[in-house]
């Protein structure tokens, strides 16, 4: 009879460490702001727009005389408007540079309107316990458990969108063996952010249902471990999820996820 614990296939896995038992007792995952990554391209791009131009400035003393009441228009000239306005031009100039600004800004889109979350999809792929660390625990979620979020695959390229959130499914190129999928949200959509270690998170409910598999990795540390499982003992909404736990294979460089923790005998 074989050890290993089914996996079930089509999950996406979160990474988690410690945190992994307060979020699960409140059936939430974290999401946090694509404003606080480091890549620039998931920063707002700086907007350049032309000075404001003697006609673009005239034009618009023009549009605003044509909406004065009759009764004001009747009392003066549109020449007479535009002279009067002069000892204003630079007050008016800035505002029609924002105007411009705003406008030309409006259909790139703006990052702080939206929350992600990044989701690793092989649970056999070393890069990704490498990148994340060998001491984690990952959640194999379902992916259709939140409809009104976005899931979808990255994208890796070198040249990103024009626009958000597009942009947010966008990767470079050297990060592609790790063929990630990242959920994104509208923040209105979410609740009130949490501060978490100095950081910002915001809360996205993951029904227990939607927990398919956990799968602990191979260096997670004994106390943390016994609590784990301690918790998924003890939660009813959680007994009957598969646990999958890494051990080496020892022919190669690859791993197997059994149904139990090896003892250090076993282990090779």
């Amino acid at each position: 009879m074989s050890h290993d614990v089914t996996i079930p296939s089509g999950l996406l896995y979160l990474p988690l460490s410690e945190e992994v038992i307060p979020l699960l007792k409140r059936a939430v995952i974290p999401l946090t702001a694509p404003e606080y990554a480091a890549l620039p391209g998931y920063q707002r791009p700086p907007v350049t727009v032309a000075a404001v131009s003697g006609e673009e400035y005239e034009a618009h003393l023009r549009a605003e005389f044509a909406r004065l009441p009759p009764a004001l228009r009747d009392l003066m000239t549109v020449d007479t408007f535009i002279q009067q306005a002069e000892r204003k031009r630079r007050d008016i100039e800035q505002a029609l540079l924002v105007r411009k600004q705003q406008a030309a800004a409006a259909p790139v889109g703006n990052p702080e309107d939206w929350l992600w979350q990044t989701f690793s999809t092989d649970p056999d792929c070393a890069l990704s316990w490498s990148l994340h660390g060998f001491n984690r625990v990952w959640l194999g979620i379902q992916p259709d458990f939140c409809p009104q979020a976005d899931i979808r695959p990255l994208r890796y390229d070198e040249q990103w969108p024009a626009d958000f959130p597009s942009r947010l499914w966008a990767d470079a190129p050297a990060r592609s063996p790790l063929r990630q999928h990242r959920l994104v949200l509208a923040r209105k959509e979410a609740g009130p952010p949490i501060t978490v270690a100095g950081s910002r998170q915001w809360l996205l409910r993951l029904p227990p249902k939607a927990l398919r598999i956990v799968l602990v990795g191979s260096a997670v540390p004994a106390p943390a471990l016994k609590r784990l499982q301690a918790f998924l003992r003890q939660d009813f909404r959680y007994q009957r999820i598969p646990v999958g736990y890494m051990a080496p294979d020892g022919r190669g460089m690859s791993w197997h996820f059994h149904k139990r923790p090896l003892t250090r005998c076993e282990n090779p």
